[in-house]
């Protein structure tokens, strides 16, 4: 038998095991948010609002320049429509979308809804310019808000509703049907022949000609700066959403009734990484929620986006209305903290429970006078058109909150004290 010498010098392969440090995924604690490239899921979503503006582009140019009239205008105006029992093309549109809740939940605020479309085409302007205020947001998700949002938003649909209540209270509940009523530019500048509307203040004319077409065009991008840009750049990606959008508590009252209502649930065992709740634009702590709802987020600002499902890399989210699958694997950060408790943060922005949005240090009294002045400044604008309710209640309400805090940081800057020297006698 004949052994075959083995050199002794040759180098052993060896397998190295990375060991899981405390900050890496599976801690369940708070990570900044990692830069996503875009899915196809994403491309699709973009590619759909993007299509809503090219209907309305279309709808509009048919309608007023080839006199092309296939019907009425179809917008969230059908809410008003609906007030006063008018049966019109936006009120048949607004009683498909609230059905579709009761199926797809608020997939039409992010999948279709024109303002979404707007509110992301500034986020990848903003994105692009390197503003850095935004982006001091946007990299780490910073998603501020007031406490009362909710209160916020009832009274910004009751003063757009406001004019009907009146109009009822005057002449009467008269339904009618017609649905090519009214033009696709009503409520719009130049809608006849108007800048704005008939009870504004002060009026001019705009006349068929390309300066005025210009500026007609201008003031309507004016109204989208202030809802998309402005707000975003103050609050953070999505603000409208989060803290305006005054049909929202219409479709609250749908969300979470319907047993086939598909919900983003988890179809596989979650590590606790947050990296769902990081990627989360309307601030829904999705990890939290379906550890604690069966599987299931039941958050009713959850409008379909899937971030969290496109954030996720152990694919455990789906969106599916079949129940989610048990947590099997044990979590020990969530069951020794049931949600994450109101505190204070190191850049001096609040956090509540339930929820990953943050708060101006501001106080009840500060917060609930900003909303009052916000509601009034804008039922004063909406005499110019009900559009120009966003631009008043926006800039009002972003400067008195701004005023409020310039004030109360002047007040905690430390004031010298004058030193006393005894007098000589």
């Amino acid at each position: 038998m004949s052994f075959v010498p083995t050199p002794t010098n040759q180098a052993l392969q060896l397998i190295t095991i990375d060991r899981r440090t405390e900050e890496s995924q599976g801690s369940c604690k708070i990570h900044p948010p990692a830069p996503l490239n875009p899915t196809k899921r994403h491309r699709y979503r973009m590619i759909a609002l993007a299509s809503v503006h090219a209907y309305i582009a279309f709808h509009l140019i048919s309608w007023h320049v080839f006199g092309l009239e296939i019907w009425g205008k179809t917008a969230m105006m059908g809410v008003p429509s609906l007030a006063k029992g008018t049966i019109n093309a936006a009120s048949i549109m607004v009683l498909l979308i609230l059905g579709s809740i009761l199926i797809w939940g608020r997939g039409f605020c992010g999948w279709a809804c024109h303002m979404r479309g707007a509110i992301e085409f500034a986020d990848w302007i903003l994105r692009k310019l390197k503003v850095r205020r935004y982006l001091a947001l946007r990299e780490k998700n910073i998603l501020v808000n007031t406490p009362h949002r909710w209160l916020l938003r009832v009274g910004a649909l009751f003063v757009l509703l406001l004019p009907v209540i009146i109009l009822i209270h005057n002449v009467g509940f008269t339904p009618k049907v017609n649905v090519m009523s009214p033009a696709p530019i009503a409520d719009l500048p130049g809608y006849e022949g108007k800048a704005f509307a008939k009870a504004a203040f002060f009026n001019f004319e705009i006349k068929p000609t390309w300066n005025d077409f210009l500026l007609a065009f201008g003031l309507a991008v004016f109204i989208q700066f202030t809802m998309s840009v402005l707000l975003n750049v103050r609050y953070g990606q999505g603000a409208f959403c989060r803290i305006l959008c005054p049909y929202a508590p219409m479709m609250v009252p749908l969300m979470n009734i319907s047993p086939v209502q598909k919900k983003i649930t988890r179809v596989a065992q979650c590590t606790g990484c947050r990296d769902c709740s990081n990627a989360c634009p309307q601030g829904i702590d999705v990890s939290r929620e379906i550890f604690h709802f069966d599987g299931k987020v039941v958050n009713t600002e959850c409008i379909k986006c899937y971030a969290c499902i496109d954030a996720c890399d152990d694919n455990v989210l789906q969106d599916t209305s079949a129940p989610g699958v048990p947590q099997t694997d044990r979590l020990k950060p969530y069951e020794k903290r049931p949600w994450q408790q109101e505190l204070v943060r190191k850049d001096g922005l609040l956090t509540n429970a339930r929820h990953m949005q943050v708060f101006e240090p501001l106080g009840p009294v500060t917060d609930f006078s900003s909303m009052i002045v916000a509601l009034i400044c804008g039922g004063i604008t909406s005499r110019f058109g009900g559009f120009w309710f966003y631009p008043g209640a926006i800039l009002s309400f972003i400067l008195f909150r701004e005023c409020c805090l310039r004030i109360r940081r002047w007040r905690m800057v430390p004031k010298p004290q004058a030193s006393i020297t005894p007098l000589k006698s």
